[in-house]
């Protein structure tokens, strides 16, 4: 029997804003409190590359609880296990604000990282279970636009809280935000139609099905780099603006609300459609072209100008908007090759690209704070590879079979 078929459909708009609230989680514990790095590590005695960890760490718990949530969704459903993962991450937040010292905060912050993974990954996984088609790529793009919303608003309010009350309210912001998604979910209604057997072998067979696609290897470095260069930017960014260009706190936090603002406008573009524009694969090699060059256009002004406010913004600002116009169709495309197994192949994509990103961000934190150079190195390499991966990606596209025509609508919740 449809395990769904006895209970009322979602509807489609209450399905948007949940996708929406629980992918910009993620992010969201992670911006909101980038601006007050620099007082935290003096809070706690301790170094920029120290304090960082925490950032670090909660990356990889937030990639490694991918790979835990996303097979038990398949066979135990989706609200089940957005209830365990959020109640980890709001004992997180509760443990971050006891921490008496940095280790426990670290420890804080991995479990807070690994409870919010099961947020944004069954948010994925439920636009696969729920739209098909155009509608697909659509809802993609909204849970995209979400995403891009917390580096826009978070760093501000962190700023802002930070000043007013103390880095610490930071924290409490996000105990109110958990509590608030809890809230959403009391709601939501079970959208997995057909559970999966949880057994090793077909999991084991399951994953390796899904490793071995070029497709799926080609965006998960695609979206792990594209990722990287947002975060990269706010864990060195405010000491450079901060310590090294001898701004305040709220100064950095304007700067990622205008990055944020132009990773939201390039989301945005994927919903202008025309057929005299380039088609989402065109857009895909466009963007990648543009980012790598902004990233030499920074190694350029490094070499000669120095770093400066405007030096290290206005690239980063082009490299944003490329960025935020590449990762809806770059998503879309690695979640949805394998429909019957979405909580897995969500599971092990955000795994990967997590993975890709903490390690980018693991080489960012022996980046100098004191020149743009080895940044914009950094950021030229990135591009580069970029570039490479959406080359291989749209090769293995243009060879593979057309799919079946899907439904432009949204998938009904019940079978005749």
């Amino acid at each position: 029997m449809n395990p769904v078929a006895s209970r009322p459909a979602n509807h489609p708009r209450f399905l948007l804003f949940l996708i929406c609230a629980f992918a910009s989680a993620g992010q969201l514990a992670i911006d909101l409190y980038v601006p007050a790095l620099p007082e935290m590590a003096i809070d706690y005695a301790t170094s920029a590359q120290a304090i960082q960890t925490s950032v670090t760490g909660y990356l990889i718990a937030y990639a490694f609880g991918q790979l835990v949530f996303g097979p038990l969704a398949d066979a135990y459903g989706r609200k089940r296990i957005l209830m365990l993962g959020l109640g980890l991450f709001t004992l997180g937040c509760v443990l971050s604000l006891a921490a008496p010292n940095l280790e426990t905060f670290v420890a804080a912050r991995v479990l807070q990282g690994f409870g919010i993974a099961a947020t944004n990954l069954l948010a994925k996984a439920i636009i696969t279970d729920s739209f098909a088609g155009q509608a697909l790529v659509h809802a993609y793009t909204y849970m995209a636009i979400a995403w891009g919303l917390a580096p826009i608003i978070a760093p501000v309010i962190g700023a802002h809280l930070q000043e007013a009350f103390g880095w610490r309210s930071c924290l409490v912001f996000l105990l109110i935000y958990s509590l608030a998604m809890w809230a959403i979910l009391w709601r939501y209604r079970e959208t997995l139609e057909q559970p999966v057997q949880l057994h090793p072998v077909t999991l084991l067979k399951n994953a390796r099905m899904v490793l071995a696609s070029p497709v799926f290897q080609s965006c998960f470095l695609a979206q792990g780099l594209c990722y990287s260069i947002l975060l990269v930017f706010n864990i060195v960014g405010p000491f450079m603006v901060q310590n090294t260009l001898h701004q305040p706190p709220t100064f950095f936090g304007y700067l990622a609300l205008a990055i944020g603002m132009m990773y939201f406008l390039g989301g945005i573009s994927n919903r202008i459609h025309h057929r005299r524009l380039p088609t989402a694969e065109q857009r895909l090699r466009i963007g990648a072209r543009v980012m790598t060059a902004a990233a030499f256009a920074m190694l350029a002004l490094g070499l000669t100008v120095g770093l400066q406010v405007w030096t290290l913004i206005s690239p980063v600002l082009v490299m944003a908007f490329c960025a935020g116009a590449m990762y809806p169709t770059l998503m879309a495309k690695g979640n949805s090759i394998f429909p019957h197994i979405a909580g897995l192949t969500s599971a092990i994509l955000g795994f990967a690209l997590l993975l890709v990103s903490s390690g980018m961000m693991g080489l960012a934190g022996f980046v100098s704070i004191q020149s743009l150079t080895p940044l914009a190195v950094f950021f030229c390499i990135v591009g580069l590879t970029v570039i490479a991966m959406i080359g291989k990606l749209l090769q293995h596209l243009q060879t593979a079979p057309a799919p079946a025509p899907a439904s432009l609508q949204v998938r009904p919740s019940e079978k005749p």
